[in-house]
């Protein structure tokens, strides 16, 4: 039975969360190669994402409001030099600021005096994994979506991260492709395939497919819209060269960008 959003909520936050220390321990994940703030916040995903993966759970997908948010919370912990939920503001209210529209969510902080940015990224994360309860926010099975954000004092002496996950509906595009390309004679063929990335939850499901198409270089126009075909035969096309583009539709209105022109000449 699902407990509704509000309770969800509650159990999200009610876990202990904060970081005191951090604890070399051995975890299969990339090395930490760093040499930008916003590399190391990418690979401290990396890094939760190989962890999740090595136990069965779908990677979380990045999230650029979910970033600018945890951004914003380590960056105020880093300005007072305190390691607190409640200096960062109230995280409900964030989210719903930013339009998140979240069923429930977790936050791992910490700080590490390890060398910024690499080091102290990979030390943090390090230590999320060895406690228990930040491990357990960081391998839910509920959550979707992730931000981490780092921040640095004291000349970089002293690193503050915050990682909040969500557990949102699907707002991750489709994607779409054209498989194959073929001509019998003056007859032109394409099919095509796509595919909606799968989320931990909520996934939506792929829906629809639009096509376009042109002759030569001339402006493109929709010959197939909201269809669940995945294939087009045009026949006795006169010489020249014909193109289709596809892209996709989700279940929650989704629409995802346009795959390469795919283009076939007829002699």
């Amino acid at each position: 039975m699902h407990s509704t959003p509000a309770r969800r909520r509650r159990l999200a936050i009610a876990m202990p969360v904060a970081m005191i220390a951090a604890l070399a321990i051995s975890v299969a994940a990339p090395i930490a190669t760093a040499t930008s703030v916003s590399t190391a916040e990418s690979s401290v995903i990396g890094w939760i994402n190989a962890a999740r993966s090595s136990r069965g759970l779908v990677p979380l997908r990045y999230d650029s409001k979910l970033m600018s948010i945890s951004g914003l919370r380590a960056s105020r912990m880093a300005s007072t030099n305190t390691m607190s939920h409640t200096v960062s503001g109230s995280l409900s209210s964030q989210l719903s600021s930013y339009g998140v529209q979240w069923f429930s969510y977790g936050e791992d902080i910490g700080w590490s005096t390890a060398s910024w940015p690499a080091s102290s990224a990979r030390s943090i994360f390090l230590a999320w994994m060895n406690s228990a309860p930040h491990r357990a926010i960081l391998l839910s099975s509920s959550y979707n979506y992730i931000g981490v954000g780092l921040a640095s004092r004291d000349s970089g002496r002293k690193t503050f991260a915050s990682a909040v996950l969500a557990e949102t509906t699907d707002h991750t595009r489709p994607v779409a492709r054209v498989t194959l390309h073929t001509r019998s004679g003056d007859d032109v063929r394409w099919s095509w395939a796509g595919y909606d990335p799968r989320l931990q939850t909520h996934t939506a499901g792929l829906a629809y497919y639009d096509v376009a198409y042109r002759v030569g270089l001339g402006s493109w126009y929709t010959l197939r819209n909201n269809t669940t075909q995945t294939s087009l035969t045009l026949a006795n096309r006169p010489p020249g060269s014909y193109s289709i583009k596809v892209r996709a539709m989700d279940r929650r209105g989704n629409v995802g960008a346009w795959s390469s022109e795919s283009r076939i000449w007829v002699p």
